[in-house]
C-alpha cells in the first residue's frame, strides 16, 4: 500500500511540476508583453490574473514536496544530505514570503507610473529565475538521493 501511495504522490508532484512550467512560461510571457503606457492597466490585469495562477500551483507543488513527498524521502534513505533539504525548505518558506510581498505592489500600481510597472515586472522575473535554480537543485538532490550508486556489494 505504502509503495502505491508514494508513486501516486510522485505522478501528482510530476503533473504539477509540468502545470507549473506551462503557467510559468505563461507568466513571463505576460511579463514580457510590450505595451503602451494606456495599456499598463490591462497589461497589469494580466500579468496578477497568471501570478495568482502561478502561485497556486507553486504552493500546491511545495505542499506536495513537503508532507511526504521527495523531502521525506531523501531524509530517510540519505540522512546525510537532509541540510540540503531543509535549505531548500527554507527557500519554499522564502518564495512565499515573496509572492505575498509581490501581490499587494500591484494594487499600487497605475497607469501612471510605467517604472514602477516595470520594476515590479523585474522583481517578478527575477523570483522565477531563483524558482528555475531551486527546482534544478531539487531535481539533482533527487537524482543523487535514488540513482547514486554507493558500492559496497563486493
Amino acid at each position: 500500500m505504502h509503495l502505491i501511495d508514494s508513486k501516486a504522490q510522485a505522478n501528482a508532484a510530476w503533473m504539477e511540476h509540468q502545470i507549473l512550467d506551462h503557467v510559468k512560461q505563461a507568466l513571463r510571457v505576460t511579463l514580457g508583453w510590450k505595451v503602451p503606457s494606456e495599456g499598463i492597466p490591462r497589461k497589469l490585469s494580466s500579468v496578477q490574473f497568471t501570478l495568482k495562477s502561478f502561485q497556486r500551483h507553486l504552493e500546491r507543488l511545495m505542499n506536495l514536496e513537503e508532507q511526504d513527498g521527495y523531502m521525506a524521502m531523501v531524509g530517510e534513505i540519505k540522512p546525510n544530505m537532509q541540510s540540503r533539504v531543509d535549505r531548500l525548505e527554507r527557500e519554499h518558506d522564502q518564495f512565499r514570503l515573496a509572492l505575498d510581498d509581490l501581490n499587494p505592489r500591484f494594487e499600487e500600481i497605475t497607469e501612471f507610473d510605467p517604472g514602477g510597472m516595470d520594476r515590479l515586472c523585474e522583481d517578478v522575473y527575477s523570483l522565477l529565475d531563483q524558482i528555475d535554480r531551486h527546482d534544478k537543485e531539487e531535481t539533482d538532490l533527487i537524482q543523487e538521493t535514488l540513482l547514486c550508486d554507493e558500492g559496497g556489494e563486493g
